[in-house]
């Protein structure tokens, strides 16, 4: 289950998972805690706990094949939780720290969003390195979620920290199935979480105050118009013309309930989108109202 509540929004949807991916890139004298975590997830998992299954990666080739069997595994069923367990910086991205390659979060999104794809929007992140939060700078709303929910730091995270609260938190799903209960008791202290529909939701926030309203929406009106004209070899358009143009053009450009049904099947991979325009609509007025 996952429940999420922003702009005064609630959302509560169902999340199919049945397995924990742990994928790690570590050096070899910080090993320590990652192992115990394991242990201990695996005594979770002999107890009716979801089943384990561990990757070290050394390298982009190894990332990249774990990847690509992971989204094979998924399109016949996996559908995991997956935990990255590795270091990262905001201008480098991951690192593969036996090798010392870095991997950018560009790079990082797409190899998500691929597996996400496989699992038809059914995939929890946890990005349990520094500065993890700064992958979803990434996120583009004409491109698929990159992860159901996604969770990272969004600066530096003690180990001790993840050493304590992460076999907690797969306690709690393992209890409770609430994904979203288990982090925020957990996790949530020093980490912070994305939604897909919540993510889904601000997306087309910003794409209203971009491109449909103000000077911005002036400009591609007069854009679109242009292009129409041509489209329809009009060189000298009659002031009903235009005007008829222009109706057409405004129209279109109107935000509305269609925006949604547009852009949701694809960001949201065959999920609904969870609210209404009317929903977009009260947020914009809330905002507005406290500028």
């Amino acid at each position: 289950m996952i429940s999420y509540s922003d702009t005064g929004l609630t959302i509560s949807e169902t999340l199919q998972t049945n397995t924990i991916v742990w994928i790690h890139s570590l050096p070899e004298n910080e090993m320590g805690p990652t192992r115990r975590i394991l242990e201990d997830l695996e005594g979770l998992s002999r107890a009716d706990g979801f089943p384990v299954i561990e990757y070290a990666v050394g390298n982009r080739a190894e990332l990249e094949a774990v990847f690509n069997e992971l989204t094979t595994k998924a399109e016949r069923g996996l559908r995991p939780v997956l935990h990255v367990d590795a270091h990262g910086t905001v201008a480098e991205g991951l690192l593969l720290a036996p090798s010392g390659e870095r991997v950018g979060w560009a790079e990082v999104i797409d190899l998500i969003r691929g597996l996400n794809v496989a699992t038809t929007n059914n995939l929890t992140c946890v990005f349990a390195l520094c500065f993890g939060l700064h992958l979803y700078k990434q996120v583009s709303l004409k491109k698929a979620v990159p992860a159901y929910l996604y969770c990272a730091p969004p600066s530096e995270v003690s180990v001790g920290f993840l050493e304590e609260q992460t076999l907690a938190f797969y306690r709690e799903i393992n209890q409770t199935s609430d994904v979203t209960a288990a982090f925020d008791a957990t996790l949530g202290a020093n980490m912070e979480s994305f939604h897909c529909q919540g993510l889904f939701f601000q997306s087309l926030l910003r794409y209203i105050r971009n491109y449909c309203m103000g000077r911005r929406r002036q400009e591609r009106q007069e854009c679109m118009v242009t292009a129409m004209l041509k489209r329809n070899g009009i060189v000298s358009p009659s002031n009903a013309q235009l005007r008829q143009i222009r109706k057409n053009v405004r129209e279109s450009l109107k935000p509305g309930q269609n925006m949604i049904d547009h852009f949701a099947p694809s960001s949201l991979i065959g999920r609904n989108a969870a609210f209404t325009y009317d929903d977009l609509d009260k947020a914009l007025k809330r905002s507005n109202t406290s500028k």
